[in-house]
């Protein structure tokens, strides 16, 4: 068992609902900074499908105090690193800066988030330069794939709606869409400070509180409830042919959510299956057969439900080969299961990856903000090791009967291959 002590974190809740979280972290000289926002593009209409992050963009256009030029110079100004992210279940917006400018950078970030402009010509601006973002995604066909491969997984599901959108969707959205989005979004209910550094939380807090006594909630400042919805499981295979050079494979189905007591023993199967290079599929697809070049395995978790996967991009001519081979190793781990060397060493390389990321003061921030914002509360790292520890081979095997039984198995496919697979792949 852990009993390693990696983490000194403290919470503060505000009258009007904000949350505050931060680790004081004296040895360093920096501080990372985010606003967290129950924004995201599970809580969007099919019609609106990419407002969130349409208004992620939007908000760095220019406030009602500042232009966007001069938030760019402002940050710049102190040596700060600042941008923000759209995820399925919510928005983050964040900066790092040197310790002695907390005040005007936590200023800087609120005005940006809490009080933008939201003027027609930069709405049109950003349109279009998202379209150009769609368009990268597009020819990018290892993220391109998972568009395809969570509406064929998730289909009708709220997360399975593309956390950009769509040209066409991008096209219906007016700016009073904005507005109204953003007035039931952006209240202090549904926000979270997270903050990591050399920063004491009793100054945050004081920060804090001097920042938002300015700011107006236009909305009702009603905490937005995510309407958790079991996704229908399903069986099914897709080609979506494009005329690229690889067959880019995406392999799995629905998975378990946050809170589920199968999140670790789901965490060591995908390790064991394609988490790592010493993995089953990487060592015999890549290592020992030179099928593909790129391959991984994912486990994601949501409020309600997850998403396993198994990527892998190959010549079309090897497709096939390689769902076999996938279809193989998963097949013997639910038959056989598995063995305890492999099983420690996965246990114990999620374990260092877990470690090494409270090396940063950034990915701290990044739990603390997300955790706090969706779960309420925050694991301390010590208790996920501990977590892992307690993970069994008969776990590990129970798991994989569980989520990989063949009726939740889906394949979606990018490139130039004949739908005549899927007979075979079956």
């Amino acid at each position: 068992m852990c009993s390693l002590n990696l983490e000194n974190y403290e919470i503060t809740e505000l009258e009007n609902g904000i949350r505050i979280i931060s680790e004081y972290i004296p040895y360093f000289r920096s501080i990372s900074f985010g606003i967290w926002v129950t924004s995201g593009s599970r809580g969007e209409s099919k019609d609106l499908n990419g407002i969130t992050h349409l208004i992620e963009h939007l908000v760095f256009k220019g406030t009602k105090k500042r232009t966007n030029r001069e938030i760019a110079i402002e940050f710049d100004s102190v040596g700060a690193d600042f941008n923000a992210f759209t995820d399925k279940e919510n928005s983050c917006f964040y900066c790092e800066f040197i310790d002695t400018h907390l005040e005007k950078c936590s200023e800087l970030l609120f005005d940006v988030v809490l009080n933008p402009s939201f003027l027609q010509h930069n709405l049109d601006t950003e349109k279009k330069i998202i379209f150009e973002e769609i368009k990268m995604i597009e020819d990018t066909p290892s993220e391109d794939v998972y568009n395809y491969f969570y509406e064929l997984v998730l289909n009708g599901h709220p997360l399975s709606l593309s956390i950009l959108g769509t040209v066409e969707s991008l096209k219906n959205i007016k700016l009073n869409n904005v507005w109204d989005y953003f007035n039931k979004r952006f209240v202090f209910k549904n926000i979270v400070v997270s903050a990591a550094g050399n920063v004491k939380h009793k100054s945050l807090v004081e920060v804090v509180k001097k920042n938002i006594d300015r700011f107006v909630v236009n909305g009702s400042n009603e905490k937005v409830v995510i309407d958790k919805k079991e996704p229908e499981i399903r069986n099914d295979m897709k080609v979506i042919r494009k005329k690229i050079k690889s067959a880019n494979i995406c392999y799995g189905g629905v998975g378990c959510r946050r809170s589920s007591n199968d999140r670790y023993p789901l965490a060591v199967l995908m390790n064991i299956i394609g988490g790592s290079m010493s993995s089953r599929l990487f060592q015999k697809i890549r290592e020992d057969l030179g099928l593909a070049y790129s391959l991984y395995a994912s486990n994601t978790q949501y409020t309600d439900t997850g998403i396993i996967d198994i990527y892998a991009a190959c010549d079309p001519g090897n497709a096939k080969k390689v769902i076999e081979i996938i279809d193989n190793e998963i097949n013997d781990i639910r038959k056989n299961s598995i063995n305890n060397i492999e099983l420690d060493r996965a246990k114990e390389n999620i374990k260092g990856s877990v470690v090494l990321s409270t090396e940063e003061t950034s990915s701290r921030m990044f739990r603390f903000g997300k955790s706090l914002l969706i779960d309420n509360h925050v694991l301390p790292i010590n208790e996920i090791l501990n977590k892992i520890d307690l993970v069994s081979a008969n776990d590990v095997y129970e798991v994989s009967n569980k989520y990989f039984d063949p009726d939740r198995k889906n394949i979606a496919i990018l490139g130039e291959i004949g739908k005549s697979i899927f007979k075979e792949a079956k």
